[in-house]
């Protein structure tokens, strides 16, 4: 009896076995890449080469996002990609799009896709890194590029990731100390923030505000079309030689319970005024020049204020700058510390000279 009993368990257990085997027969194959793939290049001369992988690879320079990028003795080629979609979810896209990406597509569209976005980290209170296959969330990451989708960009974070390039998206907050000390290079920003020249703005109904900008600028322009600058606004820009700003001060306008004209409020962390030692040349275009505005600024060598209205000036605006060389200004009774020598300009302001033969 018994062995008759094994005899059925065993013939039982071959039909299993057996089935089982005919029915993966009719599964799909899990798509692979291959090792032996091959791959038409197209080349900026309009000639075709077929590529092997390790031809390819050799001469990779990146992806556009429809195309895996070649650059072989100064020619582009373009190979057709299969990974468009992953390429512009980890792109552009947002948590939920990025998280769905798996790779898909030829091996040498997993090699473009890990040398455009190995080096980038997306954030939103956690970090995310691209493993080569897909997203995967870790404790920490040190890349060159950072995505904050949300959050405070943070002195810390930035110095954490090592990051030169930053990238804003419209959920994350900045403020003026964001960039403090920071390797930050490069800002591209998502509306309603905008980036120019290393400045980073938030358009508001009522005007475009100075949020912050990078810590490495030396000679910096700010947007003629700002209405407002927050406290702090250039606090990271330590190594500022050459300024150029629409107003002295937090606004265009001298009006409002929270204006502040003093040029120094730029530079305030809130407790001191921290303008750097290096800022020695300073253009201001318009708005208000207050009594005194440059008080704290006893390195600056040149001022330029052409442009503002001579109304708009007070008489004791410059009084104080010990260092002062150089001052254009449409209002001709200012008074100034030390002796100056003065002319008339072709634009009509009046130029002061600081006189050095009288020291």
């Amino acid at each position: 009896m018994k062995n008759k009993t094994k005899n059925l368990l065993k013939k039982a257990g071959t039909v299993i076995f057996l089935t089982a085997c005919l029915f993966c027969l009719f599964l799909p194959l899990p798509k692979k890449i291959s090792n032996n793939e091959t791959y038409d290049c197209v080349w900026a001369d309009g000639s075709v080469t077929r590529e092997s992988y390790s031809s390819a690879y050799k001469s990779l320079a990146g992806m556009d996002g429809e195309n895996v990028i070649l650059l072989r003795e100064g020619l582009t080629g373009k190979i057709e990609s299969e990974a468009g979609a992953v390429y512009t979810a980890l792109k552009s896209g947002n948590l939920a799009e990025i998280l769905e990406c798996t790779l898909a597509g030829t091996r040498i569209d997993s090699a473009a896709l890990y040398r455009e976005f190995s080096n980038r980290v997306w954030y939103n209170g956690d970090y995310y890194v691209w493993t080569g296959s897909k997203i995967e969330r870790v404790s920490r990451a040190e890349r060159g590029e950072i995505v904050f989708w949300e959050g405070n960009v943070t002195p810390r974070i930035l110095r954490e990731t090592n990051a030169t390039t930053v990238y804003l998206r419209a959920g994350a907050s900045i403020s003026a100390s964001s960039f403090v000390e920071s390797k930050v290079e490069k800002v591209y920003a998502e509306a309603p923030y905008q980036e120019n020249g290393g400045a980073v703005y938030l358009n508001t109904a009522g005007g475009k505000r100075l949020l912050a900008a990078l810590s490495g600028i030396q000679e910096l322009v700010l947007d003629e079309d700002s209405a407002f600058a927050d406290e702090g606004a250039l606090l990271a820009c330590q190594a500022l030689t050459s300024l150029t700003v629409p107003f002295a001060g937090s606004a265009r306008s001298p009006y409002g319970t929270n204006y502040k004209g003093e040029f120094a409020h730029l530079f305030s962390d809130g407790k001191e005024y921290r303008v750097p030692e290096t800022l020695a040349r300073v253009t201001v275009t318009g708005g208000r020049i207050i009594p005194y505005a440059f008080y704290t600024c006893p390195n600056l060598k040149e001022i330029d204020a052409c442009t503002v209205p001579e109304g708009e000036i007070s008489k004791t605006a410059f009084s104080g700058l010990s260092s002062l060389e150089t001052l254009h200004t449409p209002k001709r009774d200012v008074l100034l510390t030390g002796n100056f020598i003065s002319y008339t300009a072709e634009c009509g302001c009046t130029v002061y000279t600081r006189n050095h033969s009288q020291n």
